[in-house]
């Protein structure tokens, strides 16, 4: 049970936390009770679920937290992402010789929400909590303080699994991860910067002798769709580097040609990115195939999207994505 305080007039009840538990399928089933210590509470019947090991939630050990870019809409991606590789390890164990996991941005493993102070697991605990989990990790991060922590908590609730830690900047040319991921393996790689960060000659290179998937956020509202100003400058380089290219400007003005109001710069950089992905050998992946991340005014801040070769990740995918809203199934 979860006991929230809740005032006659309605005006303390905390429904933000509600909506977050109910989000992250905490809770499934609400039962009101007024009492006469004017408390409501809300008890979890579970259903049954096809993800065995769901919790997205941590807890504080005094360690390193990640706190660049973390709001409420942070669970909603790590349950895209959760429902996700449960399909793709569920999917793929034993049709490949080994699973790998690699997270280029990996961070210290957990994160808490300033308005609410919840503590999130982070990709790597996540990845590491699937009922059929992978067969290598790689973690990668340029931060030292929090690849020490993400080391520990690992230690803690992991210590058997196979994990191999990377300090370093990803996007650094003489980046390597060398044999960390076996040449045979099926990886599924993480790609969630803090920003509109990403360099396309890193997915570039990891891409080439590689069996690899990408999951990448594209920071399409919260940094560039915010600066439609800035970014298509000659002197902002930002977008040149995402996309591996400085003919791109080009397109953009193509693309406002005939229309009253602009478009978004968002979106095209995401229809771009895609579009650079297919030059990769990967299957094309439109902007409503990729899952957009609100705030908790419904305004979009980011795109998740998957670059596969199978039409079976394809499908994992919108599976994913069908589930992870957390408007479906409620109750």
């Amino acid at each position: 049970q979860l006991r929230l305080p809740f005032a006659p007039s309605g005006s303390s009840f905390d429904w933000k936390r509600l909506l977050l538990l109910i989000m992250h399928d905490r809770v499934s089933s609400i039962s009101l009770f007024f009492c006469r210590m004017a408390s409501v509470c809300f008890k979890r019947v579970r259903r049954r679920k096809s993800v065995k090991n769901e919790t997205l939630f941590g807890e504080q050990d005094g360690l390193e937290m990640n706190d660049e870019g973390v709001g409420s809409w942070t669970a909603e991606k790590y349950r895209q992402f959760q429902l996700y590789a449960h399909q793709f390890t569920q999917g793929m164990k034993g049709k490949w010789k080994s699973l790998a996991y690699l997270d280029l941005y990996a961070g210290s493993g957990q994160s808490r929400i300033p308005d609410t102070n919840e503590i999130l697991l982070g990709s790597p605990l996540i990845a590491l909590s699937l009922d059929v989990q992978f067969d290598h990790y790689v973690f990668c991060e340029k931060n030292q303080k929090r690849l020490e922590a993400l080391q520990k908590r690992v230690a803690k609730r992991f210590p058997r699994a196979k994990v191999k830690y990377i300090y370093g900047d990803c996007d650094d040319p003489s980046f390597q991860i060398g044999d960390a991921i076996p040449k045979n393996a099926l990886t599924l790689c993480f790609v969630d910067p803090y920003s509109i960060g990403i360099h396309f000659s890193t997915i570039f290179s990891l891409s080439q002798c590689r069996k690899i998937d990408f999951l990448c956020l594209l920071a399409s509202r919260m940094d560039a769709g915010r600066n439609p100003h800035n970014y298509p400058k000659e002197e902002c380089k930002k977008v040149d580097i995402l996309l591996g290219s400085e003919t791109w400007r080009e397109d953009w003005e193509k693309s406002k040609e005939g229309l009253v109001r602009e478009p978004n710069l968002g979106d095209f950089i995401c229809r771009e990115f895609s579009r650079k992905m297919e030059g990769l050998g990967y299957l094309p992946t439109e902007l409503h195939e990729m899952r957009p991340i609100k705030d908790d005014g419904g305004r979009v801040l980011y795109h998740l999207a998957l670059f596969s070769k199978s039409e079976k990740a394809k499908h994992f995918w919108e599976q994913a994505s069908k589930y992870s809203n957390p408007q479906r199934d409620l109750f």
